[in-house]
Parts: structure tokens; sequence; C-alpha cells
């Protein structure tokens, strides 16, 4: 069992709850082993900005869950959704509870339309340092998951440029090809969770 120390500076974890973030690590690596740091990265990132990028229309959106759920990769899966990160700040509801009835496009399209900010995100101070926090636990629990160094390497540059947003990475998608829309907690809990199975 892993028992993460990783705040030197008090100030640092001020705005991170250590326990929280070593928990959600711990059930993302155990319900995705083939996980990179590229993958928990993206997990959390989604958390804390949610819908990563301005939207088109609400046609548009609709249109491409439409499309997606008859693309030929798409495989159903038994999940209906998950958190986000360690603060459950935003879900990702996937596009299996469409496949399945128990909800419909059109209700993921108004909810995703619903979750996205009127203005793209941009990186802080805050979150860098939520990100440093959270990559010393990864390193600290999983010190050989693969990919380890290049993944840090590519996401410290990515965010030195300002920026943070990050798909998947390729040994995710060939293991679970992953189909879902990120969703804001409240708009979930209130327009999509009452229509799942509990």
């Amino acid at each position: 069992m892993c028992v993460a120390m990783v705040c030197n500076a008090q100030s640092q974890c001020d705005s991170v709850d250590v326990a929280r973030v070593k928990a959600s690590v711990e059930v993302l690596m155990r319900d995705y082993p083939q996980a990179t740091l590229q993958d928990v990265y993206k997990s959390c990132f989604q958390d804390y900005f949610g819908v990563a990028h301005l939207l088109g229309s609400r046609e548009q959106v609709y249109n491409y869950i439409c499309k997606e759920l008859e693309a030929d990769d798409y495989v159903a899966g038994s999940r209906y959704y998950e958190k986000c990160g360690w603060n459950v700040n935003h879900y990702r509801v996937y596009l299996n509870a469409i496949k399945e009835g128990y909800i419909t496009a059109d209700i993921l399209a108004d909810a995703f339309m619903a979750s996205a900010p009127e203005e793209a995100p941009q990186v802080t101070e805050q979150w860098v340092n939520q990100w440093q926090v959270i990559e010393k636990i990864v390193r600290e629990c999983y010190p050989d998951l693969y990919n380890l160094d290049v993944d840090s390497n590519a996401i410290s540059e990515m965010l030195s440029q300002g920026k943070y947003v990050m798909h998947h990475s390729r040994r995710f998608n060939a293991a679970y090809h992953p189909h879902y829309r990120i969703i804001r907690r409240d708009i979930f809990e209130r327009e999509i969770l009452p229509k799942l199975p509990q």
C-alpha cells in the first residue's frame, strides 16, 4: 500500500486533499490498469477545468454524439458514468447510457452545453501547483508506470506554454475506446443521475 508523503512546502498542498487525490488515482489505476500519467493528468484537468473548449452550436454537439455512437470503434462498456479527478467537480457520462436507453442524445447534448464555460479556461498557478502534487503522488505510488518520465516532460512542456488540454494516451485508447462527455457535477446530479441505474 502506498503512503503518499508529497508536500514539503505547505502552501503547495493548501488547495489539495492529498488523501483524496491518492484515493482517486488508485481507483483510476484499478479500473484502467493500462492508464499512464497522461491519462491521470487528463482525468484531473477534466475535474479542474470541466469542458475544455468552447462549443459550436447545440445541433453540432448533438450530431457529433450521434456520429460517435455509430463509429466503427465504438465499444459499449459496462459503465454509465464516473467521477473525474479527486475533487469531483465534473463527471464523465459514457455514451453507453444512451445505447442502453437510460438517457437520450438530446439530454446529454443539453447537459454538455450547459456544462461548458462561456470563455475558454486559462492555466493558473493553482492548477500547476495542484498538478505537481498529483504527479508526486503518482510517482510515489506507481514508480514503474509506463512512460512516466516521457509523459511528465510532455505535460510540463505543455503547461509552460500556457496550455492544459491533453488527450488520452494511445495505450488507453487502444485498451478502452472511451466515449463520453464531461458534465458539471450539479447538472449531472440533477439531470442525468436520477435516470441511471442505482
